[in-house]
């Protein structure tokens, strides 16, 4: 979310985008609920994550009283406020079908909200060199992430990663969050050697995240293998690191 949008600015409109997503039907619908709805930017695999953080189920409900109280009222079907309709455009890689597809289904639960939702895409090329990078997108910009093992995502989440042309748009935290706990996590951590003292950080990172909302998490990308029977010790890593890192494990036993 572009935080600078002064719309997307006030926590209770983002927070009301995220309890207006039924994941669990968008992980059905598209993924035949294989891929998991996700808490926050940490995949349930990797050694940092937790579950105690503040969790958006679908209820529209909630997301609507979110919205009366930051004034944007229903009318005619659509939220208004001082003569304005709630809008935002989404934006994404052109051509790619599952994105699309899921925009097309946020588009739809949103509209229930009474939030239009203009839809406009670019070529990768285009969209990640120029517009991710420089932060152009007004509204969203929908996209993936990927971590390494025990990297705590300081490029996308820090205040001093926010790309600017002072610093020739070199930062990745495109959607411009400040907060004073990631930021004192990310001074911290990395001379930290403590790992119960790192989770905690991290932890405390997850639940600032969680309660801020800059971005909307959606789901975790499943990991796929093929694995012999008779094999032992194999398992998939959870981040970009190829599960053969841990080959030493494996164990073939009796049978083919």
């Amino acid at each position: 979310l572009n935080l600078r949008n002064p719309v997307l600015s006030d926590v209770k409109v983002r927070q009301a985008l995220s309890y207006s997503i039924d994941r669990d039907k968008l992980t059905k619908a598209l993924f035949e609920g294989r891929q998991k709805p996700a808490l926050s930017m940490i995949h349930p695999r990797d050694v940092y994550y937790t579950e105690d953080v503040q969790k958006y189920p679908y209820d529209p409900k909630k997301a609507a009283a979110l919205l009366d109280e930051a004034g944007w009222k229903l009318k005619n079907g659509s939220r208004e406020k001082d003569g304005k309709k709630l809008e935002f455009t989404l934006m994404t890689t052109a051509q790619n079908k599952t994105r699309e597809l899921v925009q097309v289904f946020l588009q739809q639960e949103w509209k229930k909200a009474g939030i239009k939702i203009n839809i406009q895409n670019e070529p990768a090329r285009v969209f990640f060199g120029e517009t991710v990078r420089k932060a152009k997108y007004t509204g969203m910009a929908m996209y993936a992430w990927i971590s390494s093992p025990d990297n705590p995502p300081r490029s996308t989440l820090s205040s001093k990663e926010i790309p600017t042309s002072a610093n020739g748009y070199s930062g990745q935290n495109s959607g411009g969050w400040r907060s004073s706990i990631a930021d004192n996590v990310f001074e911290n951590i990395y001379t930290e050697f403590d790992l119960a003292k790192r989770k905690e950080m991290m932890t405390k990172l997850q639940q600032a995240y969680t309660t801020e909302v800059p971005v909307l998490p959606l789901y975790w990308r499943a990991g796929i293998a093929v694995v012999p029977t008779n094999m032992k010790g194999f398992k998939l890593t959870g981040h970009q690191f190829q599960s053969t890192l841990n080959a030493d494990r494996w164990e073939l036993t009796g049978g083919k």
